[in-house]
């Protein structure tokens, strides 16, 4: 006869089971909600294959370097400008935007719901009222990219600074240093790393960003894009989406390189 003591039941798992019924209800009601149909795609299928597959090779490649450099060349620049000016803007609106150095509670609600709401306008959206505000061009595209970094790096850096250690600042304050010397000795050396780490992830989104921008007219390779869309030319759209995706993957590569040493 066995002395070892019996073990207790385990309680049945009501919790998790509820929890699964619930996730599946959510799943199945929001599926049904894209209208989703086998049927359908199954019979658009064969009319996407046929798009890929006039998208492969062989490429003109007189199409690279007579029409697709220059406005791949204009949709790195105006990343990079909007991405650099965006983050530097940032910077000051940052500290406002964080319990740690704003001045008082009004500054830092105000900022904070500032940047709430300059991050829930799409950029596509904005890039196509300021195309038809200023024409089209890399101007307007430059200006959505500009708000959105902006919105982002602010955002990012707002928490960053909220979990700084104080030590420096509160040393600095003792002297009777105003909250902008407390912020620029005390915060800034501390922060540096992430500001130029949040920049460049801001840079890489930026330049997918950029692309798509240029359907609605903001500049760069996407109003070629849009061009050979509208006139089927699917070889040429083939190699725009390579090479986007060559500048894109070069780009993203270094970036984190670069994160990595900094962080």
């Amino acid at each position: 006869m066995s002395t070892h003591p019996a073990l207790p039941k385990r309680p049945f798992p009501w919790m998790s089971v509820v929890g699964t019924a619930i996730t599946a209800i959510i799943l199945i009601w929001s599926v049904q909600g894209t209208k989703f149909n086998l049927w359908v795609l199954a019979d658009g299928l064969p009319n996407v294959l046929r798009f890929f597959k006039g998208m492969l090779p062989p490429w003109p490649m007189d199409f690279v370097t007579g029409q697709l450099i220059p406005p791949m060349v204009e949709t790195i620049r105006i990343a990079l400008a909007a991405s650099m000016l965006g983050a530097a803007l940032a910077l000051p609106v940052a500290f406002m935007a964080s319990n740690t150095v704003a001045p008082n509670k009004w500054v830092y609600q105000i900022t904070r719901n500032l940047l709430n709401l300059i991050r829930t306008i799409p950029d596509l959206v904005l890039a196509a009222l300021l195309a038809s505000a200023f024409g089209i061009g890399a101007f307007p595209g430059f200006l959505a990219l500009l708000v959105f970094s902006f919105g982002v790096v602010a955002k990012l850096l707002a928490d960053t600074v909220e979990t700084i250690d104080r030590g420096p600042m509160d040393a600095i304050a003792t002297t009777g240093a105003t909250r902008i010397l407390q912020a620029r000795h005390g915060v800034f050396p501390q922060i540096v790393p992430e500001f130029i780490a949040y920049t460049l992830y801001a840079f890489e989104i930026n330049v997918r960003a950029a692309t798509v921008l240029g359907l609605v007219g903001a500049g760069g390779v996407g109003v070629l894009l849009k061009t050979q869309i509208a006139f089927l030319n699917y070889t040429n759209v083939g190699i725009i989406t390579a090479v986007t995706f060559a500048v894109v993957m070069l780009i993203d590569t270094l970036s984190s390189t670069i994160r990595r040493r900094l962080v």
